[in-house]
C-alpha cells in the first residue's frame, strides 16, 4: 500500500470528524469559535479528500462511485453552508471594555427576512490563545420595546443590559471562570 492510500482517507476522516464536532459542539475558546467554526467547509474538504483518495483505487467502478458520492457530498455541504451563512451571518458592532481581562462583544444579525435585527451579546475573557467567550444575551427588535439599548459594567464581575422600554437585566459572572451565571433573551 502506498502512503497516499493511507494518509488521504485518514485526513478525510479527521476533517469529517472535526466538521461534526464543530457542528454539534459550540466551543468557548475564541480560537476555535472564530477560526475553525466552519462545519460545512470542513465537510466539503472531507468529501474532496475522499475523492482524491479514491483516484488510487484499482477498480474503476468503485473509483467512479466514490467520486460521484464525494462530489455530491461536497456540493451539498457547500450549498447548505451558503444558505446557512445567508440566514445566520452576524457582523461585529463593537466591544464594551470592562475590568481586565473582560469585555463585552456586540454582534448584529438580520432576523429572518424582515427588517428586524437581532443583537447578540457575549462576554469575552482575554487570555491570548486561551481566550474564552460566552453568550450573554440575545435581543430581537421585532417588538420595539424589546430592542437592545445599552450595556454597562456595574462592577468587576457584574453587567447590566438595558432594553428600549427601560427594563434592565443584571448579570453576574462566575468569579473563577468568568462565565455568566445567567443569560437574557427577548424574542430570540
Amino acid at each position: 500500500m502506498s502512503p497516499r492510500s493511507l494518509v488521504l482517507p485518514a485526513a478525510s476522516l479527521c476533517a469529517g470528524g472535526l466538521a461534526a464536532l464543530v457542528y454539534f459542539h459550540d466551543s468557548d475558546l475564541v480560537l476555535l469559535r472564530e477560526h475553525l467554526n466552519h462545519p460545512f467547509a470542513l465537510g466539503a474538504l472531507a468529501c474532496l479528500l475522499m475523492a482524491w483518495a479514491a483516484l488510487g483505487l484499482r477498480w474503476r467502478w468503485l473509483r467512479v462511485l466514490i467520486g460521484i458520492l464525494a462530489g455530491l457530498g461536497a456540493g451539498g455541504a457547500l450549498f447548505v453552508g451558503l444558505i446557512a451563512l445567508a440566514f445566520t451571518a452576524t457582523k461585529d458592532v463593537g466591544f464594551v471594555d470592562g475590568p481586565a481581562p473582560y469585555r463585552i462583544r456586540l454582534q448584529q444579525s438580520p432576523a429572518g427576512l424582515g427588517p428586524d435585527r437581532v443583537m447578540w451579546l457575549s462576554v469575552r475573557r482575554d487570555g491570548g490563545l486561551l481566550s474564552r467567550e460566552w453568550d450573554l444575551g440575545c435581543f430581537n427588535d421585532d417588538d420595539p420595546d424589546d430592542g437592545f439599548e445599552s450595556v454597562k459594567w456595574t462592577g468587576p464581575r457584574s453587567v447590566e443590559i438595558r432594553v428600549a422600554d427601560g427594563r434592565t437585566f443584571p448579570m453576574t459572572l462566575d468569579p473563577l471562570s468568568g462565565r455568566p451565571q445567567s443569560t437574557a433573551a427577548l424574542n430570540c
